[in-house]
């Protein structure tokens, strides 16, 4: 029995009758009527079950050898996971995600590398160039149903669909990358594939406004979500953690693109901090925690005279509400008003920080800005600042100081409670004057 329906190829918003705008997304002429087969489920009956100590697995994880990869994962791809690795079109992760093929094949285990925009003369170009010590199988196909089928002729350990975007399913009368599509042939591939414990990597378009192509559709259903992020011009890419059911949160890792293909960078601290920090005024390091690792960076700020009446404030890798705040905090603190100086606070490296103990490091950046002090490359800030002025402790003090230790950092601003460290000059701050006034015998 068939029957027809409306579906909105833009938002997916389904209908019994056709709408010449969609009352959910307010595009016009999307709406495009389907046949739609009523299927009745016979045979197969589906029970609860009650989760038992005994019945609990033990993750099994596959260690790949790329040591940013198996430090973003939690420790290496977990059996079974759903992953979904985003970014901009030419950031590499194509390249990425070869190399991963590899490292399995190198384990002794099997890796199936779907391509549906890729030809097998470019994927074969592409593999020659980077030089990959291990080939792996690929298949090149754009329907849902040739991967179920590929998947259940041999069983694999990790498959990579590249793009989800391009693999559709001709039974839904829909283009290829509609919500419809996407949300069909998503479902299918993961509940498949996972029910062969065979871990997938699913590769995603992103959007002009930096969002996976699918208005977060994909991700509700993915284990992990990976962003590959970074300039076409530099050679440095940052992978980072939106979602991960297997490991920490907002741990980043961070590679370099060379002709070789991408490199893990060990040392990520050098990379977020120039050979010149220290050298000019408004330039202070500070030990950033991300995820489970602190790396230094290198935070930026000029504050110049305005001719206009209204100052601006403009951020980049830090909230912008958050400066408004403590603009107003260091006036009270400084007795002196801003108002004819705009402020501009930069994170090097492309890197977004939200954690509050990034307060101090950026007030004494502004600071230092304004007074036109060299404040060196051997001295660090962190804490956070609270609404009176007062400096608040953060978590993972120890592990901050071990990374300023191991950068030759000498001097380092914190809040009070901190423990002393052997040969690092820790010196405590209770509020935003004693800063001042640290600042002010530089």
């Amino acid at each position: 029995m068939q029957k027809s329906i409306f579906i909105c190829n833009i938002c997916g918003y389904e209908s019994l009758k056709w709408f010449g705008r969609c009352p959910n997304c307010k595009t016009w002429d999307s709406i495009k009527e389907i046949q739609k087969e009523k299927t009745l489920s016979l045979g197969r009956k589906i029970k609860p079950v009650i989760v038992k100590e005994e019945n609990e697995q033990e993750e099994v994880r596959i260690v790949l050898g790329i040591e940013e990869m198996d430090r973003v994962l939690g420790g290496g791809l977990t059996k079974g996971s759903s992953i979904l690795l985003g970014g901009d079109p030419g950031i590499g992760k194509t390249t990425l995600c070869f190399e991963i093929a590899s490292k399995i094949m190198e384990l002794g285990l099997e890796c199936l590398y779907v391509s549906g925009e890729e030809s097998l003369k470019q994927i074969t170009s592409r593999r020659k160039r980077l030089n990959l010590k291990y080939v792996f199988p690929v298949l090149i196909t754009n329907e849902v149903q040739d991967i179920m089928e590929a998947t259940n002729e041999k069983r694999y350990d990790l498959v990579i669909v590249d793009s989800i975007q391009s693999i559709y399913n001709p039974e839904i009368h829909s283009i290829a990358a509609s919500i419809s599509q996407l949300k069909d042939v998503s479902i299918r591939l993961i509940r498949h594939l996972k029910e062969k414990e065979t871990a997938h990597i699913l590769i995603g378009h992103v959007t002009k406004e930096g969002q996976i192509a699918g208005p977060k559709l994909i991700e509700h259903m993915v284990d992990t979500v990976l962003y590959f992020e970074g300039e076409k011009v530099f050679p440095y890419r940052i992978l980072r953690t939106i979602k991960n059911r297997y490991g920490p949160l907002d741990e980043i890792g961070i590679f370099q693109m060379t002709k070789e293909g991408l490199i893990s960078v060990k040392d990520p601290s050098e990379y977020f901090v120039s050979e010149k920090v220290g050298e000019n005024s408004g330039s202070t390091l500070f030990p950033h925690i991300s995820g489970s690792r602190p790396i230094i960076v290198e935070v930026q700020a000029i504050t110049p005279k305005t001719n206009f009446p209204n100052p601006k404030r403009v951020s980049l890798g830090y909230d912008l509400n958050r400066l408004y705040i403590l603009t107003a905090v260091l006036e009270k603190a400084m007795g002196k008003s801003l108002y004819d100086r705009d402020i501009y606070v930069n994170i090097t490296g492309g890197i977004k920080i939200t954690e509050p103990a990034a307060d101090l490091p950026i007030v004494a950046a502004i600071v230092s800005s304004i007074k036109d002090l060299k404040i060196g490359r051997d001295v660090a800030f962190f804490g956070e600042i609270g609404l009176t002025g007062e400096i608040r402790r953060v978590l993972y003090s120890e592990n901050r100081l071990k990374e300023c230790e191991r950068m030759g950092i000498k001097k380092v601003f914190c809040p009070k409670g901190v423990p002393r460290r052997k040969g690092m000059e820790i010196l405590h701050l209770d509020n935003l004057r004693e800063l001042y006034d640290y600042l002010g015998i530089f």
